[in-house]
């Protein structure tokens, strides 16, 4: 699939028009609540690995960080006549699933090296809320080892049960929280198995939150 190219600044500048006009919508609607930007880094290669459970999950990630980010995702949403241009042109970078696919590692070793955000689904696609105990993909912990850069653990609450992967449309109410934790470094050399087990650490950490989480929402 052929990227496109765009004015990096004009890019920008339609980037952060979008985002905020979803971000007043995303807070007006679902009162979106952000807490722990300080774990962003402001500048430099970062990779932000939240959970997956809903279609809101990318822009509930993007509407909340000051940086563009660049997100890896299933090539089925590319293929889309508006939605997938727009993707891309704001450097989306399609995934064909079910094989490694060398052109998205290329893509996001490319987002990485400019010093940009790379956003990384450990899960690999959308879970249902019954589905839960997914074996986290390796991407991340490959990403991580190969480029030595901090990932950061991202908790996403609510937006599942605003908008499941089997609803066509959104709820119009419900609330949204993002949780971004303290990043996490990859140690030592690549290799599959540590890697894997960097990944499954990063899932654990999500999983810990949402659990707490679940538990507050219930006990108030």
């Amino acid at each position: 699939m052929k990227r496109r190219k765009y004015s990096t600044k004009f890019q920008f500048f339609v980037y952060k028009s979008i985002a905020g006009v979803i971000k007043v919508l995303l807070k007006r609607i679902y009162k979106l609540e952000i807490n722990g930007l300080e774990n962003v880094p402001l500048e430099g290669p970062v990779i932000i690995a939240p959970n997956h459970r809903s279609s809101l999950d990318v822009l509930a990630i993007a509407v909340s960080l000051p940086r563009p980010i660049k997100a890896l995702g299933k090539v089925e949403r590319f293929k889309y006549p508006l939605l997938g241009r727009f993707a891309q042109y704001l450097g989306g970078i399609p995934v064909e699933r079910g094989h490694a696919d060398l052109s998205a590692v290329k893509g996001g070793i490319e987002v990485l090296k400019r010093g940009e955000i790379l956003l990384i689904f450990p899960e690999g696609t959308r879970l249902r809320l019954e589905k839960k105990d997914i074996k986290p993909k390796r991407g991340i912990g490959y990403f991580a080892a190969k480029m030595k850069v901090p990932v950061v653990p991202t908790a996403i609450i609510g937006a599942d049960c605003i908008w499941p992967p089997e609803k066509k449309l959104p709820a119009l109410k419900g609330r949204i929280k993002v949780i971004f934790l303290q990043p996490v470094y990859y140690e030592g050399e690549p290799d599959r198995i540590k890697e894997e087990e960097f990944t499954n650490k990063i899932m654990s950490q999500i999983e810990e939150v949402l659990r707490r989480e679940s538990l507050n929402h219930e006990a108030n």
